[in-house]
């Protein structure tokens, strides 16, 4: 068996696994591509490429976030999480067994918590695996789901067989996002673009965060979650 093939038979096996622990999305790119997207924390972030996976998050759980904050939409977030670190955990067995190196970037890591800022962006991730495009919402759209799913990535030094295709923007003139924002920080720009847009000129971190941690709240009442940016996207439900 060539190089390719053996790589080429690696990637299958690990989609069968991701897909067979029951997550939707997955998608092979180019991480080294990201050098302008800002890393935080401590950990490796030294890897050529990327694995990305992503989960849908149910129908109605985000639709109920129309009308503010949600238990059961916070709720889901931890499922499907879990469900994806069950996932990364195998893919980990297998690149190490295939002699390769890995690092999870997990879904609710927040070493910079004020700005909602993971070690590195997972919307930029999903983005070159080709999974979709980032919308007005600072969120990725697929085609499967619209804005309603989670990400999770593995970097790595296992390599690829192919490239994948960027999605073009398909947001067009809809501004639903914005309009419907609970805290308004989604910023009405003149000309949008995702190739990627800067995070500071799509949305105001700070006050996304703050409002985030509040929602979340001490552990004196249920978590909830906002989710107004991909309840109102229409694309969530086509």
């Amino acid at each position: 068996m060539s190089d390719t093939d053996a790589i080429k038979a690696l990637q299958d096996e690990i989609v069968k696994h991701i897909k067979d622990s029951g997550v939707d999305l997955v998608g092979f790119g180019p991480f080294d591509v990201l050098d302008d997207v800002k890393k935080v924390g401590e950990g490796e972030f030294d890897f050529p490429h990327a694995i990305c996976m992503g989960t849908e998050l149910p129908l109605e759980t985000v639709r109920e976030a129309k009308n503010g904050p949600s238990a059961d939409l916070r709720e889901s977030y931890k499922v499907v999480n879990k469900r994806m670190m069950g996932a990364a955990a195998g893919v980990m067995e297998k690149l190490k067994a295939a002699g390769y190196n890995g690092r999870v970037i997990h879904p609710a890591e927040r070493p910079d918590p004020e700005n909602l800022m993971g070690p590195v962006s997972l919307k930029s991730i999903a983005r070159v695996c080709g999974l979709g495009w980032i919308g007005k919402n600072g969120l990725v759209i697929t085609d499967e789901f619209g804005a309603r799913q989670r990400f999770l990535a593995i970097l790595t030094d296992m390599p690829l067989t192919g490239t994948p295709q960027l999605r073009e923007s398909e947001c067009g003139e809809c501004r639903e996002c914005i309009e419907h924002c609970a805290m308004k920080v989604l910023k009405d720009q003149d000309e949008f673009t995702d190739h990627p847009p800067s995070r500071d000129s799509t949305i105001d971190w700070q006050r996304c965060g703050r409002y985030e941690n509040k929602l979340i709240g001490d552990g004196s009442k249920p978590e909830r979650a906002c989710g107004k940016c991909m309840a109102f996207c229409p694309k969530s439900y086509d």
